[in-house]
């Protein structure tokens, strides 16, 4: 990870750091862009259809596919909840330079530099935000980037959604292009600004991501496609683990036998009807089945546990 050192945070032209407040504007929330930010579905809880449209959206430009998609689609409203402490502490946090290099086929020129950030906006909780491939003047100012990533939290998923909304909607506004994605099942909203960048947007529990791809880098259905392989890895990076699933306390325990009539011991029963060892003679040791004088004791059950 190539990440600069730079004595004191000073903000760039405006023509690159002009992302860093939309997440967090109020903008234009149109009736359209909460559509796309909020309904088709993305988070952590499975919806119990499949999307029936192309993973790749529908764009302007793009090709729709007639076939049904198997990749599951999953509820916003359910995605995980996290707090300031688990924000991300470094760029390597959000995507890392392995990332970047697979997505775009080839490593990104300049370094990255990160930036946390105290809220900023209504019900906010924190933002941080990495710049990637950044170039500076001689006195180390950064004078652009190539990749930017944003990703805040909030009070709840309501307002996450509502934080996400609004970007779209000031994007809209603006008269940029836009149409829901989904990022492995996740929806989300890619905009094309007319001859400037790329820029997805989603919110996933009480999450809200952004990230601009500079048309400098890359244009076109390549933007596309580079945008949604680092959301997928910012998604897969700022996610936290579930927690292992325990057992039920009623399941049986391996090798323990469940079938009705046996005894807890785990010794069958000997069959209905069978005499009982005669008089005089040693019974079989605890646990085991009585036999009949001369034959043999059963084999145990090789029946699996329920």
């Amino acid at each position: 990870m190539r990440t600069l050192t730079i004595p004191a945070p000073v903000p760039g032209p405006a023509s690159a750091r002009r992302t860093l407040t939309r997440i967090s504007a109020l903008g234009l929330a149109c009736a359209a862009a909460l559509t796309l930010a909020a309904c088709s579905g993305g988070g952590s809880s499975k919806k119990g259809s499949s999307s029936t449209s192309s993973a790749a959206g529908s764009f302007p430009g793009a090709q729709s596919s007639s076939s049904a998609s198997t990749q599951p689609s999953f509820d916003p409203a359910a995605g995980p909840t996290i707090t300031p402490a688990q924000l991300p502490k470094n760029c390597d946090g959000l995507v890392t330079d392995a990332d970047m290099q697979l997505a775009l086929g080839s490593p990104l020129n300049g370094g990255d530099y990160f930036q946390p950030f105290q809220p900023t906006a209504a019900k906010q909780l924190g933002r941080v935000v990495c710049q990637y491939g950044v170039v500076q003047d001689s006195t180390g100012k950064i004078t652009s980037n190539q990749v930017e990533i944003q990703l805040a939290i909030y009070a709840d998923a309501a307002t996450a959604q509502s934080h996400g909304a609004a970007t779209v909607g000031t994007l809209a506004g603006q008269g940029d292009q836009y149409a829901p994605i989904s990022v492995a099942g996740h929806p989300a909203t890619y905009v094309t600004e007319a001859g400037k960048d790329a820029i997805l947007v989603m919110y996933d529990g009480n999450r809200t991501y952004l990230i601009t791809t500079q048309e400098a880098l890359i244009k076109g259905d390549g933007a596309k496609a580079f945008t949604l392989k680092i959301a997928e890895a910012m998604y897969k990076h700022t996610t936290p683990t579930p927690p292992p699933t325990t057992p039920s306390t009623g399941a049986g325990t391996p090798g323990s036998n469940t079938t009705p009539g046996v005894p807890a011991s785990g010794a069958p029963s000997a069959p209905a009807g069978q005499p009982s060892a005669p008089a005089g003679q040693s019974s079989a040791p605890a646990g085991q089945p009585s036999a009949p004088a001369g034959k043999p004791s059963a084999p145990p059950s090789s029946a699996p546990a329920d």
